[in-house]
């Protein structure tokens, strides 16, 4: 009964192969990607006046105005109050994407400005901002 069990514990381990995932695959296709140009429609939005704990969105368009396929790799935000999907991760060359911006104002109080970095392979790095005035009746700081 041992060597079967020993047998077939042999047989799984050398069945399994350790294909440890590291992201450097995705990394070079990305570099071989040639860089192409994209615009923004607004690539600042102002939310205006908003009460701590609202949560508002909006939706930035791009455009690939160049030659080859935008892909998106990913999109990095500078804070956790902030989430940004894209629709499509392949933009063909005259054809737009859509980028949504998820703000959430809850603890927030003040002037507040945010970015979402659009990483790819475009020419430029391009940055989204959102800016909002965010009322907060809990916290209340003089300027």
């Amino acid at each position: 009964m041992h060597k079967f069990v020993f047998i077939f514990l042999l047989a799984i381990l050398f069945s399994c192969e350790n294909k440890k995932n590291t992201g450097n695959e995705s990394e070079q296709v990305f570099k071989e990607l040639a860089p192409t140009e994209i615009a923004i429609n607004e690539a600042v939005h102002d939310f205006g006046h908003l009460k701590a704990g609202e949560i508002v969105l909006h939706t930035f368009v791009i455009s690939n105005t160049g030659k080859s396929n935008f892909v998106i790799q990913d999109l990095e935000t500078d804070c956790g109050c902030v989430s940004a999907q894209f629709n499509e991760r392949i933009i063909k060359p005259g054809e737009t994407g859509l980028i949504e911006v998820e703000f959430n104002t809850a603890g927030l109080v003040g002037r507040e400005y945010k970015t979402i970095e659009i990483l790819g392979n475009s020419k430029e790095l391009k940055h989204l901002a959102i800016f909002a005035e965010v009322k907060n009746e809990i916290i209340d700081i003089k300027y």
